[in-house]
């Protein structure tokens, strides 16, 4: 089968995304919309598409069967229901939404109609991250004691002024933890497991925004470790994204989504470029080390799981955590006191 697709916003993020449609063998990328006409007439132009202001006529469409939600962060829920009561399979970019209640109705709204939710968390598909999970849990570095993510990097205040939604808890639902940031907060709960509590401080400290621009978390997880959570985008000409775990037997450091430390009890010491680089054949999405690949490689696997009537590997509840994690930050900011997610 092929699955025609629909792609709803056309903003910075939409054409990673509809290239990645376009390598998937199964999919066709068919509809675009937005709310802008010149953006959605050039890009259904570029794209072989037919162009919709209103996206609920693109989902009226019978040859619909995906689509991939690229909007602001807080439509995505609404959008997503409205496409899963129409019958189409649903995948949201990060984050799932701002909002945990809606991330909840949607999730029950896509079950209750027969169609599978994904998420783009392309960063879990990487290589280097999945050796990385892989030898988490296998116990390979032992009992886990810390894990720490850090985005520092830099906007100009002209990123922010580029759209009313940018910078406002209404449509951003954060800024640089909920935006920047979310991805790898991901990434460090899915290796380190659920985080237990989180306490935290923010600050709005170089940008004419709502939301904050700096934020440092410690974190408790429920394996006992412990860790930090800092984002920004205040930081002088911006610094690479990294995650450190330290477990009892062994160190990994990934920055800029390569491995720069590989420190294992009984394993040769290496980078990338090293012998811990290789990968296993036997793990499907070995080698994938850039974000089309990977995008291409959760498209797909949304699509095989509705073939093979499962739940996606990043579903919606998966998608949620991070969500969690980051509310619960603004909770301790809010409350002055350690926050647990929800």
């Amino acid at each position: 089968m092929t699955y025609g697709f629909g792609l709803i916003g056309c903003g910075g993020i939409a054409p990673v995304h509809a290239n990645a449609i376009g390598q998937v063998p199964n999919a066709k990328l068919l509809a675009v919309c937005d709310l802008v006409q010149e953006k959605a007439d050039a890009f259904a132009e570029k794209y072989g598409a037919g162009p919709y202001l209103d996206y609920r006529e693109l989902l009226a469409r019978d040859d619909i069967h995906a689509v991939n939600i690229v909007t602001w962060s807080g439509t995505h829920a609404d959008i997503g229901m409205d496409a899963a009561r129409a019958g189409k399979h649903v995948i949201i970019t990060k984050p799932m939404d701002i909002n945990l209640d809606k991330i909840d109705r949607l999730i029950a709204t896509c079950r209750e109609c027969g169609v599978k939710l994904g998420a783009t968390h392309q960063f879990r598909s990487y290589d280097c991250y999945r050796r990385l999970k892989r030898a988490i849990d296998e116990g390979r570095l032992g009992r886990l004691f810390l894990g720490n993510a850090f985005v520092k990097w830099w906007r100009g205040q002209e990123y922010y002024d580029s759209a009313d939604w940018r910078g406002t808890w209404a449509l951003d639902g954060g800024g640089a933890l909920m935006n920047q940031s979310v991805h790898w907060v991901d990434i460090l709960q899915w290796l380190m497991g659920p985080a237990k509590s989180v306490s935290a401080y923010t600050r709005t400290a170089d940008h004419r925004i709502e939301v904050e621009d700096l934020a440092s978390a410690a974190v408790e997880f429920e394996n006992g470790a412990i860790g930090v959570i800092q984002g920004s985008t205040c930081i002088y000409k911006g610094q690479p994204q990294r995650v450190e775990v330290h477990g009892s037997r062994g160190n990994v450091i990934v920055e800029a989504e390569k491995v720069i430390h590989w420190q294992i009890e009984g394993e040769e010491e290496a980078t990338d470029a090293g012998p811990a680089g290789e990968t296993s054949a036997a793990d499907p999405l070995a080698g994938l080390s850039d974000a089309g690949a990977a995008h291409v490689a959760q498209i797909q696997d949304v699509l095989l799981a509705a073939e093979e009537g499962r739940e996606p590997d990043l579903n919606g509840e998966e998608a949620r955590k991070a969500v969690a994690v980051v509310l619960a930050i603004y909770e301790s900011v809010r409350t002055g006191r350690p926050a647990a997610p929800g």
